[in-house]
């Protein structure tokens, strides 16, 4: 369980840097000229937040790798659940963030919607249209798994039951990335979330088990 913390923290930082490359990159638009536009004038901010998204699937990964390992024999397949969860989401958002990466280190002439075509320019669009559609699905993956933590501590009862009401409503809260228009939402949530991964995986370390199997 405390390593399972320990990538959890490390979750936390990883998501943090791929949220600020991001955000300073500002490449997020509505058409692909203007999201390869701004890709080329912020490569290395781009690039960094695509490292930090990359990273932080892999952490995310290795924490459902060890949460797995934390359960006995006779309950591993019970609680099966959440790990996987964190995997597959650990999966989809290193997906997103290798992409971002390779976006970032495209040709010049790659970045130009005005000189593309054919294969080069269904290339970009679809490598475009695939980060956020993992990107997306990484953040939902994690929601689902914080649903399910929710359940069972409530099942658990005793000071577990007082974390599961925060748990389902951060967990029903992210499902909402899947809506353009809830931007705030978006913010919120992410926020939110950080603090969650920082915060548990702290309580984790210090041996303090608040994911029941």
């Amino acid at each position: 369980m405390r390593k399972t913390g320990l990538m959890l923290i490390l979750t936390a930082v990883a998501t943090v840097v791929a949220v600020a490359g991001r955000v300073w990159a500002d490449a997020d638009h509505e058409t692909l000229a203007d999201s390869l536009a701004a890709i080329a004038d912020s490569r290395g901010l781009y690039g960094l937040g695509g490292a930090g998204r990359f990273l932080s699937g892999v952490t995310l990964i290795a924490a459902g790798w060890f949460l797995f390992g934390s359960a006995s024999d006779d309950r591993r397949a019970r609680s099966a659940v959440v790990p996987l969860l964190f995997a597959v989401s650990g999966a989809f958002t290193a997906c997103s963030g290798a992409l971002a990466v390779s976006l970032a280190a495209a040709p010049a002439e790659w970045m130009d919607v005005a000189g593309l075509e054919g294969v080069a320019l269904s290339h970009q669009e679809a490598t475009v249209r695939l980060r956020r559609f993992t990107g997306t699905a990484g953040f939902a993956m994690v929601g689902l798994a914080l649903i399910v933590i929710a359940w069972r501590q409530r099942s658990a009862g005793g000071t577990l039951r007082r974390f599961a009401p925060a748990s389902a409503l951060l967990g029903l809260a992210i499902q909402f990335v899947w809506l353009d228009a809830a931007t705030v939402m978006h913010i919120v949530t992410g926020t939110l979330f950080v603090g969650w991964l920082a915060v548990g995986g702290s309580m984790l370390v210090k041996g303090r088990c608040w994911i029941p199997g």
